[in-house]
């Protein structure tokens, strides 16, 4: 609830309440120790004296809290990002691809939702490194990383998963639509404009996609499926998209 009110209302807004809650605690404690346990007997400036320390300290030790709160929940998100982010293309890294994907799955069997997923593999991706070195190549996968992002939708998930390999993630998604847009990601990238020591460089990738649908979906099954479809995609000359659903979803 806290961390909520500090989202919602910012740390000045949220120390000004509950500092108002703590006063007013404080005072209610007080004049239960004065009528309970003394019998009303505290002089007058021992009632203020008690009524304003509150007021006084807690604004104080409520701001030093929140502040605290709020920077661990800071540290909490950077962490975040540090585990589940490739710091070089600043996708999504395998680790939260496939935390994403296992909870994707279960949903599929649980309400018998669909998806498709997509895996992603630069052609001749050694050729440039060997003639470009490692910077040529890193530049070319954060072109790539930037034409993966702007060709899917806000709710679907793409990231890094291996050297060269990207995965895709089309939530609820038939497997029409997800082909759409993986020929739009095909068509960014081969109008990519590249240059690499002041070269000219043509990038293209190659696609396997697989649909995932209700109860009997399974994670080393789509992954398979996905792996076999860009396999077939290599084989059949690059540059393209090939498409192996399972069962479930062509039944």
């Amino acid at each position: 609830m806290l961390k909520a009110c500090l989202h919602r209302y910012g740390i000045w807004l949220t120390v000004f309440f509950v500092t108002l809650l703590s006063i007013a605690v404080s005072a209610g404690i007080a004049s239960g120790m004065t009528y309970w346990v003394l019998d009303g007997s505290m002089t007058r400036s021992a009632w203020i004296i008690t009524l304003l320390t509150p007021a006084v300290i807690s604004p104080v030790m409520t701001y030093i809290t929140l502040r605290l709160v709020s920077e661990l929940d800071q540290a909490h998100t950077r962490l975040h990002e540090l585990i589940h982010r490739d710091h070089l293309t600043e996708l999504h890294n395998r680790r939260y691809f496939m935390q994403t994907l296992h909870a994707e799955i279960e949903q599929a069997k649980a309400h018998g939702t669909s998806f498709a997923l997509a895996i992603v593999d630069i052609d001749n991706f050694k050729t440039i490194n060997d003639r470009f070195g490692h910077l040529g190549g890193d530049e070319v996968l954060k072109q790539i990383a930037h034409a993966c992002r702007s060709s899917v939708r806000d709710t679907d998930v793409v990231a890094r998963i291996g050297g060269e390999e990207f995965a895709f993630l089309f939530r609820a998604s038939s497997l029409a639509v997800a082909q759409e847009l993986a020929q739009r990601l095909l068509i960014r990238i081969r109008h990519l404009d590249v240059r690499l020591q002041d070269v000219p460089l043509p990038i293209s990738v190659s696609i396997g996609m697989t649909s995932v649908a209700g109860p009997t979906a399974d994670l080393a099954d789509a992954m398979r499926l996905a792996d076999n479809a860009l396999y077939a995609a290599k084989s059949a000359g690059k540059d393209r998209l090939e498409i192996l659903a399972s069962a479930a979803a062509t039944a």
